[in-house]
């Protein structure tokens, strides 16, 4: 069987790299670089994306900070410094991609990402797929509980039944993560148990079986889901009542 051709592999990626610096489209430079980050090698693609960061267009300069958030590419000083400089784009997407970059890549500088992410947190038009993206994004960091405490758990506290599941999966996953944020809402906490989500279900079982809260509240809840119909979430909520009676 004929193999199918690559997308954009109608052109060479030094084409493309022509088209992405000399078009005065930016439809066209965003294509380019797109069609680069499919046919380039990592170290190419790392080093046009470095230099697109200062591309007139937003949509290329997100899309530049995007891909140097991939595995496998490593961000130099320089870059970060770019990044680090973009959370103040007036564009929200590129400072958006640029926090999650700097996070991802575990920056020394990661911590002047904070104060973007959570102040998308505390817009209420902030749209449901952005919040969860911006909540998953600060659950990859490395807060410290100060931190924790006093930015983000009031903030991510208040999506807890947000009618998106998106919204709802990215607040559970944080709560398994730092189960400590539990002991302020338990009581709000337990509905979720019995969330349409399954993966809702599942980390806000491990989030409680972490809490080391032994409340009969707690304990009436995990029974139940240890009876769910999806099979790891039953697993995952026998594991955490087991975990809470032995302690």
């Amino acid at each position: 069987m004929a193999k199918l051709p690559l997308p954009f592999s109608n052109q060479s990626v030094s084409e493309w790299t022509v088209q992405l610096q000399q078009s005065p489209a930016a439809e066209d430079r965003l294509r380019a670089l797109q069609a680069i980050s499919l046919l380039a090698q990592t170290d190419e693609t790392n080093r046009i994306a470095h230099n697109a960061l200062d591309d007139a267009d937003s949509m290329v300069r997100a899309m530049a900070a995007r891909l140097l958030g991939r595995e496998g590419i490593e961000t130099s000083n320089e870059t970060q410094a770019k990044l680090v400089n973009l959370l103040g784009d007036d564009d929200p997407d590129v400072q958006f991609e640029s926090a999650r970059t700097l996070i991802r890549k575990k920056s020394s500088r990661a911590e002047l990402a904070f104060p973007s992410l959570f102040a998308r947190l505390d817009e209420a038009e902030t749209p449901a797929l952005m919040l969860a993206a911006v909540i998953s994004t600060l659950t990859e960091a490395d807060l410290d509980q100060q931190t924790i405490e006093r930015e983000f758990r009031p903030r991510v506290t208040a999506w807890l039944e947000h009618d998106r599941g998106e919204v709802r999966e990215a607040v559970a996953s944080a709560f398994a993560k730092w189960p400590a944020m539990s002991v302020q809402c338990v009581d709000r906490l337990i509905p979720l148990l019995e969330d349409s989500e399954p993966v809702v279900r599942e980390k806000i079982a491990i989030a409680l079986g972490q809490s080391g809260i032994k409340s009969d509240l707690i304990l009436a809840g995990l029974e139940t889901a240890r009876m769910d119909e999806d099979s790891e979430v039953a697993r995952v909520a026998s594991e955490a009542l087991a975990k809470l009676k032995s302690e």
